[in-house]
């Protein structure tokens, strides 16, 4: 990781630490913002394979997985933007898909640098075992809005605190010869 890349990891975590005590401190509205930065940015990224698409994998194999993801991302995306205060639930539930997906790439990427006895890999299962915990508790107060505002404000301080562990650990460089 570059130097720049490192001083970028250190202030956005500092950024999402102090939004998410933000977060903490006005809960009442706390579920609207994430609802609608989940909706947003499920709508970007869906824009983002759409547009990718259009320029370059509609000729590849598999571009057409690449526009289906696309098209479902941005359903997804408008779908959590524009019933937010409607549909809490299922706001909780997209927030909870992608911290599981996220668990299980950390936990197979921890895996992987485990048997390459590469000694990253305390830090995927570190952030594997958080983002699991989130699904967990959120799935157990799915009913209650307020608490998994919070259990994703303790889960964002927790990875902004990991992203920085992170950013000062060395980087290690393999030659080959």
């Amino acid at each position: 990781m570059s130097k720049s890349r490192r001083v970028w990891n250190i202030i956005y975590a500092i950024f999402a630490i102090q939004g998410a005590l933000f977060l903490m401190m006005v809960p009442e509205i706390a579920f609207i913002i994430l609802a609608i930065g989940v909706g947003l940015d499920l709508t970007y990224y869906g824009l983002k394979y759409l547009i990718y698409y259009l320029t370059h994998a509609q000729h590849m194999i598999g571009g057409k997985r690449i526009m289906l993801i696309g098209l479902l991302m941005l359903d997804m995306g408008v779908f959590a933007t524009v019933l937010y205060d409607q549909a809490q639930t299922i706001v909780i539930i997209y927030v909870v898909a992608g911290h599981l997906v996220a668990a299980g790439l950390n936990f197979v990427r921890a895996f992987g640098n485990k048997r390459d006895k590469n000694p990253g890999w305390k830090i995927d299962l570190a952030q594997g075992i958080g983002n699991f915990a989130q699904v967990v508790l959120c799935l157990v107060f799915i009913k209650n809005v307020g608490i998994p505002v919070y259990i994703y404000c303790i889960g964002v301080i927790y990875q902004s605190v990991l992203k920085i562990i992170t950013s000062f650990k060395r980087t290690a460089i393999v030659y080959v010869q």
